[in-house]
């Protein structure tokens, strides 16, 4: 029995060095091992969330710029839209001037100013005013190509019509008015209907463009 017991108590006392060494490895190894494990997931979701977080932060980022760009490129090309828009409106407005205004009005001043009476109504006022001046003697009356001279010949004053050259009016390359051409000061003053056209285009052509344009 003594033996019994002896063997008891050393196979007692062998399973208590075992849990000793067993908490010990326990202690020693596993359970640093375990937090080691935690630290490493702990830390990994700090990475993760940073990572995370960077990610979004770039990806917000780049999102504002984009849009940025967007949003300049949308300018850009409005401006450039709104630009083109306006170049084309003048050029329709300029293309109407030029087709109704002026020309309605070039129209309109050569017939007006084509008229024998007015022609030479306007020779012998202009001689006039020249002598007034003391300007010379020495006159040529030019006329529009579509006038014949005698007919101007004829409704001069004959004191005016003695003093042309050669005593008679010649034929320019104009539509209506007159041309009055002094030889001695090598001047010329023109009354022709371009002159006439232009003058007054500038005084008509704003109310012309308010009344079509609304402007």
């Amino acid at each position: 029995m003594v033996e019994i017991k002896v063997v008891m108590k050393n196979l007692d006392s062998g399973k208590d060095k075992i849990q000793k060494i067993c908490d010990a490895l326990r202690k020693e190894t596993l359970e640093p091992a375990k937090q080691e494990a935690r630290e490493i997931v702990e830390n990994a979701h700090l990475q993760a969330a940073e990572i995370l977080k960077e990610a979004q932060n770039k990806a917000q980022k780049i999102v504002a710029e984009a849009n940025k760009e967007i949003e300049e490129k949308k300018r850009v090309c409005q401006s450039s839209l709104q630009l083109s828009c306006r170049q084309a409106v003048e050029q329709l407005k300029q293309k109407i001037e030029q087709q109704l205004f002026n020309k309605q009005l070039a129209e309109f001043v050569a017939k007006e100013m084509s008229d024998p009476k007015l022609i030479a109504h306007l020779i012998n006022s202009l001689v006039r005013s020249i002598e007034q001046q003391g300007w010379g003697e020495e006159f040529n009356a030019v006329i529009p190509k579509d006038i014949s001279a005698h007919t101007i010949n004829a409704l001069l004053v004959s004191q005016i019509l003695h003093k042309l050259e050669k005593e008679s009016v010649t034929i320019g390359d104009f539509a209506g008015g007159v041309q009055i051409r002094l030889k001695d000061k090598q001047m010329t003053i023109d009354v022709s209907d371009a002159v006439i056209k232009d003058l007054i285009a500038q005084f008509i052509r704003r109310d012309f463009r308010n009344l079509v344009f609304n402007m």
